[in-house]
């Protein structure tokens, strides 16, 4: 049993061991910026938490769309009272019973007809004519003394079930208003998933073409070593030849473990890097994802004047205030039109009950209305609240117009800075190519000193990192740029093009 155990052991030891081994040794996951902008626009939680706000917002839209059909409601009610209700009518029979007994007791009646049509005596005489009304007046007084004048209109416990509608025929343009401002707020969720797609395509831009910064980083650093570690040989050569002091020896292998450790640097910030990058993807199976597109540059954009006309049209922070101010101007509308009375038709129909009173109808139909006339002064306030709520969003709107205008200047002699810094930079790394080089070969033949030459490989790998740098900082301005003009869709057709220039060494 204990080999057994030590059999398996063994066996969990190596299979993690080749696990660790094969996850180490995963081939990198290619990936372009337009797959990976089409997998962020479909994982992304928080642009499908917008984009499920949108179809919140159009569900909405419909429920009020409901407000111009009529409510039909089932409704069931058992109730028990204190009492019964009835209606105690004694005091009428107390009181015409006593005339029926004076009226069948005393009084005189004549010209009763003659029940046999006698041609001859058409009329029975005086006294059996009061005779006869006497004796139906004692038998009407009885009925009525025996009659039941305690009626019962509800018993003490009922139950129904009935059914009702309501119909709103004119509320004042609320049902209207209510609709209007649906239309608006989903909009509104529309321009908002915008600015979320918007600002998500920064940061995306930001974390893969730093990705993209960091490999060619690494590149830098890779080849800021060969140079150094060469130059360590030469020196080491030389000091073996007696041609060098030993303090040239020893500055050479410094600047030879310096750049080892920024290489090593550079290859750790990757992890970091892409950490982010798989966060903004919301894959966490990119561990080892590699970008194919390159850090760029264009060559030339449109007029300042055309991107700012574009962004007043296009910027969707723009059509939120706009659809604000929409909204705004609906509840100024309907404040102003909650004078007027509401009208609205119903019925109701008894479909089932239970010792319900006889008198209650099975049916009813009306039309109703309901006609504020004074509410101590409050729709007067709203409707001068409304007015200032649209003046605070003119004004808000006015000073996104300006702030938009100053952005996108910004933004914009930014991109031409780095565009002209990137013209400037190629001449300086020619220079400084030639300039390391020259020094290196004096180095070797003995007329420069090793500090020369790593000042001059330093500089070449300062020159190429900047560069790269303005390449990255022209791609993420680009993005906040296209981002604010309200087209941040645009941006994957300035990565390629006969207006743009790749940058990978």
């Amino acid at each position: 049993m204990r080999r057994n155990n030590i059999a398996f052991f063994v066996w969990m030891v190596v299979a993690l061991l080749a696990a660790n081994v094969t996850a180490q040794t995963r081939p990198p996951r290619l990936m372009s910026f337009e797959e990976a902008y089409q997998m962020m626009e479909q994982n992304n939680p928080g642009l499908l938490r917008m984009k499920e706000q949108v179809k919140q917002k159009e569900f909405e839209q419909k429920a009020k769309r409901g407000l111009h059909l009529p409510t039909v409601s089932l409704n069931a009610q058992a109730v028990t009272m204190s009492d019964p209700l009835h209606l105690d009518l004694t005091p009428v029979r107390d009181a015409i019973v006593p005339l029926y007994n004076t009226l069948g007791t005393y009084g005189v009646f004549s010209g009763v007809p003659n029940p046999n049509t006698n041609q001859v005596l058409p009329v029975l005489p005086d006294d059996i004519s009061t005779q006869a009304v006497r004796e139906k007046l004692l038998e009407a007084g009885q009925e009525v003394q025996n009659g039941d004048w305690d009626q019962m209109i509800q018993e003490k416990s009922f139950a129904t079930v009935s059914a009702g509608f309501v119909w709103p025929i004119y509320a004042g343009s609320k049902i209207q208003g209510a609709n209007e401002a649906a239309d608006v707020n989903v909009g509104i969720s529309k321009e908002e998933v915008r600015v979320e797609q918007g600002a998500l395509l920064a940061e995306l831009v930001q974390r893969y073409y730093g990705l993209e910064l960091g490999l060619q980083v690494v590149k830098v650093r890779e080849q800021m070593l060969k140079s150094m570690d060469n130059h360590y040989q030469d020196a080491k050569k030389m000091f073996d030849n007696g041609i060098i002091a030993k303090v040239e020896l020893l500055h050479a292998e410094v600047a030879r473990n310096e750049a080892e450790r920024e290489y090593k640097q550079a290859v750790r910030n990757l992890d970091i890097i892409r950490s982010g990058l798989t966060a903004t993807l919301a894959n966490d199976s990119l561990e080892a994802l590699t970008p194919t597109s390159h850090l760029f540059i264009n060559k030339e954009l449109s007029a300042l004047g055309e991107w700012i006309a574009k962004a007043k049209q296009e910027n969707p922070l723009l059509k939120q205030i706009q659809g604000k101010k929409e909204l705004v101007n609906i509840q100024h509308k309907v404040e102003k039109r909650d004078y007027l009375p509401s009208v609205a038709a119903m019925g109701n129909y008894n479909l089932v009950d239970k010792n319900l009173s006889p008198y209650m109808p099975d049916w009813l139909v009306g039309v109703g209305m309901k006609w504020t006339l004074f509410d101590g002064m409050a729709r007067n306030n709203k409707v001068h609240a409304s007015k200032t709520l649209h003046n605070q969003v003119e004004f808000a709107e006015q000073k996104a117009h300006s702030d938009l205008e100053a952005y996108l200047t910004k933004l914009y002699q930014e991109l031409h800075m780095q565009m002209e810094q990137k013209t400037e930079l190629e001449t300086t790394l020619e220079l400084a190519s030639e300039y390391a080089a020259s020094t290196e070969k004096a180095f070797n033949e003995g007329f420069a000193t090793s500090t020369s030459v790593v000042d001059a490989h330093t500089k070449v790998a300062q020159v190429k990192a900047f560069r790269l740098k303005v390449l990255y900082d022209y791609d993420v301005a680009l993005a906040r740029f296209l981002q604010a003009a309200g087209t941040p869709e645009e941006f994957t057709s300035y990565c390629r093009g006969e207006n743009t220039v790749l940058e990978s060494l």
